[in-house]
Protein backbone atom coordinates (compact mmCIF):
# COMPACT_ATOMS: atom_id res chain seq x y z
CA UNK A 1 0.00 0.00 0.00
CA UNK A 2 1.18 3.49 -0.82
CA UNK A 3 2.01 5.92 1.94
CA UNK A 4 1.67 8.90 -0.37
CA UNK A 5 -0.85 11.31 1.34
CA UNK A 6 -2.28 12.45 -2.05
CA UNK A 7 -2.89 8.87 -3.34
CA UNK A 8 -5.15 7.88 -0.39
CA UNK A 9 -7.88 10.51 -1.05
CA UNK A 10 -7.85 9.62 -4.78
CA UNK A 11 -8.36 5.93 -3.97
CA UNK A 12 -11.19 6.78 -1.53
CA UNK A 13 -12.83 9.04 -4.16
CA UNK A 14 -12.56 6.28 -6.80
CA UNK A 15 -14.04 3.71 -4.39
CA UNK A 16 -16.86 6.09 -3.40
CA UNK A 17 -17.62 6.86 -7.08
CA UNK A 18 -17.64 3.14 -7.94
CA UNK A 19 -20.04 2.47 -5.05
CA UNK A 20 -22.40 5.35 -5.94
CA UNK A 21 -22.66 4.79 -9.72
CA UNK A 22 -24.80 1.63 -9.51
CA UNK A 23 -27.22 3.26 -7.06
CA UNK A 24 -27.47 6.48 -9.11
CA UNK A 25 -28.00 4.73 -12.45
CA UNK A 26 -29.39 1.38 -11.27
CA UNK A 27 -32.79 2.00 -12.94
CA UNK A 28 -31.27 2.63 -16.37
CA UNK A 29 -30.75 -0.17 -18.85
CA UNK A 30 -29.83 -0.16 -22.50
CA UNK A 31 -33.27 -1.59 -23.37
CA UNK A 32 -35.01 1.58 -22.22
CA UNK A 33 -32.88 3.91 -24.29
CA UNK A 34 -33.62 3.94 -28.00
CA UNK A 35 -30.70 3.68 -30.38
CA UNK A 36 -29.69 6.48 -32.72
CA UNK A 37 -32.39 7.39 -35.22
CA UNK A 38 -35.15 5.35 -33.51
CA UNK A 39 -38.15 6.23 -31.39
CA UNK A 40 -39.01 4.55 -28.13
CA UNK A 41 -41.94 2.16 -28.72
CA UNK A 42 -44.39 4.29 -26.72
CA UNK A 43 -43.46 7.31 -28.87
CA UNK A 44 -44.02 5.49 -32.21
CA UNK A 45 -47.03 7.14 -33.86
CA UNK A 46 -47.41 4.44 -36.54
CA UNK A 47 -48.29 5.75 -39.97
CA UNK A 48 -51.34 7.22 -41.67
CA UNK A 49 -52.12 7.95 -45.30
CA UNK A 50 -54.96 9.18 -47.47
CA UNK A 51 -55.82 7.71 -50.87
CA UNK A 52 -53.40 4.88 -50.15
CA UNK A 53 -52.62 1.76 -52.11
CA UNK A 54 -51.03 -1.39 -50.69
CA UNK A 55 -49.72 -3.98 -53.14
CA UNK A 56 -48.62 -7.43 -51.99
CA UNK A 57 -46.67 -9.44 -54.53
CA UNK A 58 -46.17 -13.18 -54.77
CA UNK A 59 -42.91 -15.08 -55.31
CA UNK A 60 -43.27 -14.46 -59.05
CA UNK A 61 -43.31 -10.68 -58.50
CA UNK A 62 -46.91 -10.32 -59.70
CA UNK A 63 -49.49 -8.66 -57.43
CA UNK A 64 -51.35 -11.08 -55.15
CA UNK A 65 -53.64 -8.27 -54.13
CA UNK A 66 -54.03 -4.54 -54.57
CA UNK A 67 -55.76 -2.79 -51.69
CA UNK A 68 -56.93 0.80 -52.05
CA UNK A 69 -58.32 2.78 -49.13
CA UNK A 70 -59.39 6.37 -48.64
CA UNK A 71 -57.60 6.35 -45.24
CA UNK A 72 -55.20 3.91 -43.61
CA UNK A 73 -53.79 4.14 -40.11
CA UNK A 74 -51.35 1.77 -38.44
CA UNK A 75 -51.73 0.93 -34.75
CA UNK A 76 -48.10 0.90 -33.55
CA UNK A 77 -48.91 -1.36 -30.58
CA UNK A 78 -50.21 -4.23 -32.73
CA UNK A 79 -48.86 -3.38 -36.18
CA UNK A 80 -52.38 -3.81 -37.63
CA UNK A 81 -53.74 -1.32 -40.14
CA UNK A 82 -57.23 0.23 -39.93
CA UNK A 83 -58.79 0.92 -43.34
CA UNK A 84 -61.61 3.23 -44.47
CA UNK A 85 -63.48 3.02 -47.80
CA UNK A 86 -61.78 -0.19 -48.93
CA UNK A 87 -61.58 -1.37 -52.56
CA UNK A 88 -59.47 -4.48 -53.03
CA UNK A 89 -58.63 -6.75 -55.96
CA UNK A 90 -57.31 -10.24 -55.17
CA UNK A 91 -55.61 -12.04 -58.04
CA UNK A 92 -56.08 -15.75 -58.68
CA UNK A 93 -53.35 -17.94 -60.24
CA UNK A 94 -55.21 -18.92 -63.45
CA UNK A 95 -58.65 -17.44 -62.86
CA UNK A 96 -60.11 -13.94 -63.01
CA UNK A 97 -59.59 -11.83 -59.86
CA UNK A 98 -62.05 -11.21 -57.04
CA UNK A 99 -63.00 -7.66 -56.08
CA UNK A 100 -64.20 -6.70 -52.62
CA UNK A 101 -65.42 -3.35 -51.31
CA UNK A 102 -66.35 -2.29 -47.78
CA UNK A 103 -66.85 0.75 -45.59
CA UNK A 104 -63.97 -0.24 -43.31
CA UNK A 105 -61.53 -3.00 -42.56
CA UNK A 106 -58.55 -4.19 -40.58
CA UNK A 107 -55.38 -5.73 -41.96
CA UNK A 108 -53.26 -7.51 -39.31
CA UNK A 109 -49.51 -7.03 -39.20
CA UNK A 110 -48.80 -10.26 -41.12
CA UNK A 111 -51.18 -9.12 -43.94
CA UNK A 112 -52.32 -12.72 -44.50
CA UNK A 113 -55.98 -11.86 -43.93
CA UNK A 114 -58.33 -8.90 -43.83
CA UNK A 115 -61.54 -8.31 -41.86
CA UNK A 116 -64.03 -6.13 -43.73
CA UNK A 117 -67.13 -4.50 -42.28
CA UNK A 118 -69.96 -2.29 -43.46
CA UNK A 119 -71.76 -2.81 -46.79
CA UNK A 120 -69.30 -5.50 -47.90
CA UNK A 121 -69.60 -6.60 -51.54
CA UNK A 122 -67.44 -9.40 -52.99
CA UNK A 123 -67.63 -9.99 -56.75
CA UNK A 124 -66.02 -12.43 -59.11
CA UNK A 125 -66.66 -14.94 -61.84
CA UNK A 126 -68.41 -17.94 -60.26
CA UNK A 127 -66.96 -20.37 -62.82
CA UNK A 128 -66.13 -20.13 -66.53
CA UNK A 129 -69.34 -19.35 -68.40
CA UNK A 130 -71.42 -19.09 -65.19
CA UNK A 131 -71.45 -15.30 -64.93
CA UNK A 132 -70.64 -13.01 -62.03
CA UNK A 133 -71.26 -13.98 -58.42
CA UNK A 134 -71.94 -11.17 -55.96
CA UNK A 135 -71.84 -11.73 -52.18
CA UNK A 136 -73.30 -9.02 -49.92
CA UNK A 137 -72.94 -8.91 -46.13
CA UNK A 138 -72.03 -6.64 -43.23
CA UNK A 139 -68.90 -8.53 -42.18
CA UNK A 140 -66.50 -10.74 -44.12
CA UNK A 141 -63.25 -12.38 -43.04
CA UNK A 142 -60.92 -13.01 -45.99
CA UNK A 143 -57.94 -15.34 -45.55
CA UNK A 144 -55.81 -13.99 -48.39
CA UNK A 145 -53.23 -16.77 -48.15
CA UNK A 146 -55.73 -19.62 -48.48
CA UNK A 147 -58.32 -17.81 -50.64
CA UNK A 148 -61.01 -18.57 -48.06
CA UNK A 149 -63.90 -16.33 -47.03
CA UNK A 150 -66.00 -16.62 -43.89
CA UNK A 151 -69.19 -14.69 -43.17
CA UNK A 152 -70.53 -15.15 -39.62
CA UNK A 153 -73.85 -13.32 -40.08
CA UNK A 154 -76.53 -12.68 -42.70
CA UNK A 155 -75.30 -13.05 -46.28
CA UNK A 156 -76.84 -12.66 -49.73
CA UNK A 157 -75.55 -14.36 -52.90
CA UNK A 158 -76.66 -13.04 -56.30
CA UNK A 159 -75.91 -14.70 -59.63
CA UNK A 160 -77.72 -14.57 -62.98
CA UNK A 161 -81.09 -13.47 -61.62
CA UNK A 162 -80.95 -15.94 -58.71
CA UNK A 163 -80.67 -14.87 -55.08
CA UNK A 164 -79.83 -16.96 -52.05
CA UNK A 165 -79.99 -15.58 -48.51
CA UNK A 166 -78.58 -17.34 -45.46
CA UNK A 167 -76.89 -16.92 -42.12
CA UNK A 168 -73.24 -17.83 -42.36
CA UNK A 169 -71.07 -18.70 -45.33
CA UNK A 170 -67.79 -20.47 -45.88
CA UNK A 171 -66.21 -20.26 -49.32
CA UNK A 172 -63.04 -21.40 -51.04
CA UNK A 173 -62.63 -18.78 -53.75
CA UNK A 174 -59.70 -20.59 -55.38
CA UNK A 175 -61.91 -23.63 -56.01
CA UNK A 176 -65.02 -21.52 -56.62
CA UNK A 177 -67.00 -23.40 -53.93
CA UNK A 178 -69.30 -21.98 -51.25
CA UNK A 179 -71.35 -23.45 -48.44
CA UNK A 180 -74.29 -21.63 -46.86
CA UNK A 181 -74.51 -22.57 -43.19
CA UNK A 182 -78.12 -22.01 -41.99
CA UNK A 183 -81.52 -20.45 -42.67
CA UNK A 184 -81.12 -20.66 -46.45
CA UNK A 185 -83.81 -19.01 -48.61
CA UNK A 186 -83.71 -18.61 -52.37
CA UNK A 187 -85.43 -16.75 -55.22
CA UNK A 188 -85.00 -17.65 -58.84
CA UNK A 189 -86.25 -15.34 -61.58
CA UNK A 190 -86.71 -16.63 -65.18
Amino acid sequence: MSTDPVARPRMRLAALTAALLPSLFGGCTGAETPGPGTLASNDDPGYSARDAQIIETGADGKPRYILRAAVIHQDPATGSVALEAVDMTVSQPQDPPWRVRATQGRLPQDARSVVLEGSVVLEGEAAPGQGMLRIRTERLDYDLSAGRVTVPDAVRLEMGGRTLEAVGLEADLNRREAQLLSKVHGRFQP
